[in-house]
């Protein structure tokens, strides 16, 4: 005699596009000498991240990491008037702020693997800063799969393009309002 255990529910949903995830875990970490952030989710194994790598402006504020904990409205303590009229956000980017807090993921294929789109985007939500409607979350979701369409799927070698293969800071840094 045996026993099988059948779990309710759909399980883990790995299909191509958008999901809403809840941030379990995060750990800074260093790739040859690229810092980058892993990014764990609710009912997702171990294995299965969104890595960001650091990205640097040409005004030398890093945008790629900082772009997830204001995505996830995680860590924001205050915000600056500029001099420029933008808003300088100042963020806690311990990593303890982004558990529980909830982003938009796009998932691609890599060959026969699922993957997480390094770019992600903002669930709606207010906060002292600022505010992200669903027309926010669809522009922002369009600019993700814009980068995924341009830079990812149609890399050179017909795999993922890594931090290294992609010279995308013009197309990161484009338009981001704070």
């Amino acid at each position: 005699m045996r026993t099988l255990t059948v779990r309710k529910g759909s399980g883990t949903n790995y299909t191509t596009g958008w999901h809403t995830l809840t941030v379990t875990n995060a750990k800074y970490g260093d790739y040859n000498g690229s810092k980058f952030l892993d990014v764990w989710f609710d009912t997702y194994p171990e294995n299965f991240t969104m890595r960001v790598y650091e990205k640097i402006g040409k005004d030398g504020e890093e945008f790629a990491i900082g772009q997830v904990f204001r995505f996830a409205n995680a860590g924001i303590t205050d915000g600056l008037d500029g001099p420029d009229g933008n808003v300088i956000v100042k963020i806690d980017d311990d990593t303890s702020h982004l558990k529980g807090k909830h982003l938009n993921v796009y998932f691609h294929k890599d060959g026969e693997y699922t993957r997480a789109l390094r770019q992600c985007a903002p669930v709606e939500f207010k906060n002292i800063i600022e505010e992200f409607t669903e027309s926010d979350v669809e522009y922002w979701k369009s600019r993700a799969e814009k980068f995924y369409t341009e830079y990812v799927k149609n890399s050179s070698n017909g795999t993922t393009a890594t931090f290294s293969e992609t010279n995308d800071t013009e197309a990161q840094t484009a338009d981001i309002p704070f």
